[in-house]
């Protein structure tokens, strides 16, 4: 059975890597900066499917090609209750990191042994427990620092699925706070990703964290980076692809990456065993095999959740914006909604990525075939 090179469901590798040049270039930068003792950090931001996962697999291969130590962490939903968690899951990790660069037998015993570190059951107030749980933290991170020194040039923290910290009471704040203090004693460069909040409020008490993690916002993939993309995976299993196909792909994923790889993997297991083109007759005979999947596994998960009254604002707005664009005074004519009840539920279609706000007052469906997911499902 021939291989399909094209996994929706997994980040992209980074020998297949393309694109996101300024991103790239922005990390590169702040990485140089903190192997030089002024250690700098980022943020990474995007709707789901935008490509933040594999964005951080590239940063871990140039980090680790500049002798640097990097700890990946997800998955807290499961681990991360509170600050205390917080702080000893990050300590595990890196710790982790060092043995298992080290010596793997040290690193069984090692966590066998663990226990958490910044228990604090004797202290009741608020303010008592952050600050003593800053400063225990501060002390490990460079306890930790000073293990890693002679064998790296910085510690690297890819923190993937942020948007989860940001449920956790002051996390990111504590974060910012921790790092900032002990930006002069150690070499650790704090990389979030996530689709993110705190981007959006700019609020004065939000400006902080807005500067110590600079926002990179993914935007969608451009032509040459997708046809790039397609012909070196294609050349893989000596396939071959027409400039008309090309064209269509890049026009209905309109760049999106989880659609754009989604439509390539589905066309390409279309294709029969012998086949070694792809062109437009394989096209027509996959358009309704796409439009299927995507409905499944991308657009009804999003759609689903959201609250009955914001599906009936979006179903209005989809029947009637022009390009996908439109402005909060349109809206507010096609839902016969006041500014003031309407707000909360574009809000509600902000945060689950199914608007974009590409300016002041004016939003967007962020897919057309989205859209017309929508006013297929409100005429089922």
């Amino acid at each position: 059975m021939r291989f399909n090179p094209f996994n929706p469901q997994q980040p992209a590798r980074p020998d297949f890597f393309v694109g996101r040049e300024p991103e790239i270039i922005t990390f590169e930068k702040f990485l140089v900066q903190t192997m030089h003792n002024s250690p700098m950090n980022l943020s990474v931001t995007g709707n789901r499917g935008m490509g933040k996962t594999s964005l951080l697999m590239k940063f871990e291969q140039i980090a680790k090609e500049n002798s640097c130590l990097v700890v990946r962490l997800s998955n807290y939903e499961s681990n991360v209750k509170d600050i205390i968690d917080l702080c000893d899951f990050i300590a595990l990790n890196i710790k982790s990191e060092i043995l298992s660069k080290k010596n793997l037998e040290s690193l069984g015993e090692w966590i066998k042994a663990f226990k958490p570190t910044l228990g604090w059951n004797d202290f009741t107030l608020t303010l008592e427990k952050k600050q003593v749980a800053q400063e225990l933290f501060r002390q490990k991170l460079i306890k930790l620092w000073e293990e890693a020194k002679p064998d790296f040039k910085a510690i690297v923290l890819l923190i993937d699925e942020a948007e989860s910290l940001e449920k956790v009471s002051g996390a990111l704040t504590f974060l910012r706070e921790v790092f900032q203090r002990i930006s002069s004693e150690a070499n650790y460069m704090v990389v979030l990703a996530g689709k993110l909040n705190f981007p959006e409020r700019m609020s004065e008490s939000f400006s902080p964290l807005n500067r110590f993690f600079p926002t990179q916002r993914l935007k969608s993939l451009s032509r040459q980076e997708m046809k790039e993309y397609l012909e070196r995976k294609l050349k893989t299993e000596n396939v071959e692809i027409t400039d008309e196909t090309v064209n269509y792909i890049v026009e209905k994923s309109e760049g999106h990456p989880y659609v754009f790889v989604a439509m390539c993997y589905l066309i390409f297991d279309s294709l029969g065993e012998k086949d070694s083109l792809i062109d437009s007759t394989l096209i027509e005979r996959t358009a309704l095999k796409i439009k299927s999947h995507l409905a499944k596994d991308f657009f009804s998960p999003m759609f689903h959740p959201l609250s009955k009254k914001a599906k009936e604002i979006l179903i209005a707005i989809c029947k009637n914006s022009k390009k996908n664009e439109f402005t909060l005074k349109e809206a507010i004519k096609w839902s016969k909604e006041t500014g003031s009840y309407l707000s909360p539920y574009i809000l509600e279609l902000l945060r689950k990525g199914i608007l974009n706000k590409p300016e002041r007052a004016t939003y967007r469906i962020f897919h057309t075939l989205f859209l017309e997911y929508v006013l297929e499902v409100k005429e089922g």
